[in-house]
């Protein structure tokens, strides 16, 4: 049974469509907005590592690139550091957290793409 993911063009949350059997594909719609106007994206799969903790931040550290853009708060480091710790934490990662940090690396401010991902009813919003 598959499930499907799609990236809504309204406003650009994925969306992850359980389908049982394969006959048909539903009509999806986004769970966000309720937007029909999706695009059909490709899922990211996970490849299991064994690596220790230590090492991770052997990796990290020894990245001067890296360690400097989390000095200076770059949303892209930032990014890309949330990327490498969840690998080796072998953590599976939400549609939501993979949409921030894709955000991220566009370099987006985080506190703007943060507050752009929350629901409606935590933003203050009528």
């Amino acid at each position: 049974m598959p499930i499907y993911e799609y990236r809504c063009n309204n406003c650009r949350r994925r969306t992850e469509i359980f389908v049982q059997g394969f006959s048909s594909l539903p009509n999806p719609s986004c769970t966000r907005c309720g937007s029909e106007d999706l695009t059909r994206i490709f899922s990211k799969f996970a490849v299991r590592r064994s690596k220790s903790d230590k090492s991770v931040y052997d990796d990290i550290l020894s990245d001067s690139k890296l360690t400097r853009g989390l000095m200076r708060n770059d949303p892209r480091a930032l990014a890309e550091w949330s990327r490498k710790m969840g690998r080796a934490a072998d953590e599976d990662v939400t549609p939501e957290t993979e949409e921030l940090m894709d955000r991220m690396e566009a370099g987006e401010d985080i506190s703007e793409v943060v507050e752009a991902i929350k629901p409606p009813e935590l933003r203050g919003e009528d």
